[in-house]
């Protein structure tokens, strides 16, 4: 399946570095926004922004209670900010360790969080250039913070299945995808790679998503592409942007509007938020119906 660039369209105005996207039942949008806030972009497009969250708000997800949840890689907090603007602070540490570099939140149907932290070093920059094994996956769980995988090298977008068998992560600078099976206890194990070894020379996986066909849809910023892994684990590339005419750097994926045929963008160097259609549902998220 190959998506056309003169069919992405954009919605929202006004944003900076809106790295994540969720899409609400009522066709809202949340995303993050670079200035230490999030914006909310209504149907029509118009933008409003809420929130004083600092550092710099990355991955989020939105929990039952339509609170939106904040992976904020800028100041080393995992954040709960609801609509009316007050937010409290999650978790800064697991296992007696600091998680400096929150990427992404999952929130699964027992309603427990699950987190990336990219590196354990303080450093971006530092921690991409010379990349080494020392990102994990947190899960907090009533109010308890505990690491469950670790020497992940730069652990970025999450996701799981359906039957929430597996947990899949983005192992960014491996050019891949890993996945663990979940035990009763929220422990991860039998770790494997999920799909190619190398998903390609630009091939440096961001965020993650599944269609309810099984297809699992991921984000490209250095390839400016977007793609997903079949059931069958092979790589298709459904968009690419090599002129960044529409996308600019995407980074996360997610799926709404009229029966989640609806992709939506988030990118690092947007200023709105990319859409296109897709042959398959999104699969629901614990806060859609």
């Amino acid at each position: 399946m190959k998506i056309n660039i003169s069919g992405v369209k954009t919605i929202g105005t006004g944003l900076l570095r809106p790295e994540g996207v969720m899409a609400l039942d009522d066709g809202t949008l949340y995303a993050p926004d670079g200035r230490g806030q999030c914006a909310k972009i209504e149907r029509n497009g118009n933008t409003t922004f809420w929130g004083s969250v600092g550092g710099l708000p990355n991955g989020i997800c939105v929990d039952k209670k339509g609170k939106c949840i904040i992976a904020n890689i800028g100041n080393g907090e995992v954040q709960s900010l609801s609509p009316q603007g007050n937010h409290q602070v999650l978790m800064t540490e697991a296992g007696g360790k600091k998680t400096p570099t929150p990427n992404f939140p999952l929130i699964d149907s027992q309603e427990r969080l699950w987190v990336s932290n990219s590196t354990n070093r303080q450093n971006l920059d530092e921690a991409l250039q010379h990349p080494i094994p020392d990102g994990c996956i947190v899960l907090l769980e009533k109010g308890l913070p505990r690491i469950v995988a670790e020497e992940i090298c730069f652990a970025n977008g999450l996701a799981i299945d359906r039957e929430e068998k597996f947990l899949y992560v983005a192992e960014t600078m491996k050019k891949r995808i890993l996945r663990f099976k979940i035990g009763g206890i929220g422990s991860l194990h039998d770790r494997e790679v999920y799909g190619p070894e190398i998903l390609g020379p630009f091939g440096f996986p961001d965020g993650i998503a599944f269609d309810e066909a099984g297809n699992l849809w991921i984000t490209f910023p250095l390839w400016n592409a977007v793609g997903y892994l079949t059931p069958q684990r092979e790589l298709v590339i459904a968009l690419e942007d090599p002129e960044s005419k529409v996308m600019k750097r995407p980074s996360n994926i997610c799926f709404g509007w009229e029966d989640r045929k609806t992709a939506f963008i988030g990118s690092l160097d947007g200023t709105n938020i990319p859409y296109f259609e897709v042959p398959s549902p999104g699969m629901g998220l614990v806060h859609q119906k």
